[in-house]
């Protein structure tokens, strides 16, 4: 019933008042099992987090058990993020549209989120371990300013990496969730007719510019 309400109102005008309404009930009922509005957001966006990293995990098993090469396994987790966003648009509005007025995600969606992350990246982690991923000399920097703005990244998702790298796979996280977010908010209405085709490249490319051998 909150998703159904999420997909009609959106994030911030769900209360549990009207959902309470449609179920029969009083609002005092559903305060047993939630405190406010914000308690109930925080359930619904660790639910999206979870399902979506369940998801992107499954992809990347399957990725790694039948890809021959670092870069065929590399668009598994982005095209599973794509699915699962065009068939639960409301829902990746919830974790990665505009912020709810007022509202501040609690510290349990960080670890679904983590998740999310590391399997898209671990075909890069593993490139990195067994020497394959493709570094350019000139890119091999020692600590600096952006090594440091990177820091976070760096330690839970590539320790190992140099700052290049780091900054390659977060320029292709935002890329990622830029190019499904433009799509399924509709934006490319008119501007790209194949929003598939332009997302596959993009991955692929994506891919390449990481250092991905394929």
């Amino acid at each position: 019933m909150a998703g159904a309400h999420l997909a009609q109102e959106g994030a911030a005008a769900l209360s549990l008042r009207s959902i309470a309404r449609d179920l029969g009930m009083v609002p005092s009922a559903l305060y047993r099992y939630f405190e406010g509005r914000d308690a109930l957001l925080s359930a619904l966006i660790l639910q999206a987090y979870t399902s979506l990293a369940d998801q992107a995990e499954e992809a990347a098993d399957a990725a790694q058990a039948s890809a021959t090469s670092d870069g065929a396994r590399w668009p598994a987790v982005p095209s599973t993020m794509r699915t699962w966003a065009l068939a639960r648009p409301h829902e990746w509005g919830l974790i990665f549209g505009s912020p709810v007025p007022g509202y501040r995600a609690p510290e349990e969606t960080v670890v679904p989120y983590a998740r999310l992350a590391a399997a898209l990246v671990r075909p890069v982690t593993e490139a990195l371990q067994a020497g394959r991923l493709r570094v350019p000399a000139a890119e091999a920097e020692g600590p600096g300013a952006l090594d440091v703005a990177l820091a976070p990244v760096r330690d839970a998702l590539l320790p190992d990496a140099p700052t290049s790298t780091v900054a390659r796979v977060l320029q292709a996280w935002c890329t990622l969730i830029g190019c499904i977010s433009l799509e399924l908010f509709g934006h490319w209405r008119h501007t790209v007719l194949d929003p598939e085709l332009f997302f596959l490249r993009t991955v692929t490319m994506l891919g390449d510019d990481v250092g991905l051998p394929t």
